[in-house]
């Protein structure tokens, strides 16, 4: 087991020191399959400051390992799947959107969200639920995300509202 390592070691290491290619800005090319390469930049997200040095071989042979069989496989898979099926604009448009609506929400939460819950209101939320057997805390996660839907549903109805007046949009 420790040979198959120490020979595994050894060839990872030519391959990464024989390997004399550089991109434009002379980062050293690790690996490439097909049409795609993978730079020795690409693999600072592996290694940090403290990290031993046989730990950090082993991080980067199993980046190494798992970008070479996640090119191979893309490669056979745009290989046997037809032209038609990989157009993913759509999709990708939609997951932008999201992404872009979520994070404005998230800023907006941020922002706005009052986290104080005063005594008030844990006791009403009780009384008003007395059948649910809860404490303290988890009353608070419940009256913070009361709130985050009302804030959310706010600012949507308020948006809704103005394109409405502004007549941003038509409905055909």
């Amino acid at each position: 087991m420790k040979n198959k390592f120490v020979i595994g070691l050894i060839c990872f290491l030519a391959l990464v020191s024989c390997q004399n290619s550089k991109n434009g800005n002379g980062d050293k090319i690790v690996a490439t399959v097909y049409d795609k390469v993978l730079y020795r930049s690409d693999l600072q997200s592996v290694l940090y400051d403290g990290i031993s040095v046989n730990d950090s071989l082993v991080r980067t042979k199993a980046f190494i390992d798992n970008w070479i069989r996640r090119q191979l496989l893309i490669h056979q898979a745009e290989n046997n799947i037809d032209k038609s099926e990989l157009d993913f604009s759509k999709q990708l448009e939609d997951y932008h959107n999201s992404l872009i609506i979520y994070k404005y929400e998230s800023m907006l939460i941020e922002q706005n969200l009052d986290t104080v819950v005063s005594e008030k209101e844990i006791a009403d939320y009780i009384e008003d639920n007395s059948s649910v057997d809860m404490d303290r805390d988890a009353v608070r996660c419940i009256i913070l995300n009361i709130r985050k839907k009302e804030l959310i549903e706010n600012v949507n109805n308020s948006l809704y509202s103005k394109a409405v007046k502004d007549r941003i949009f038509e409905i055909y």
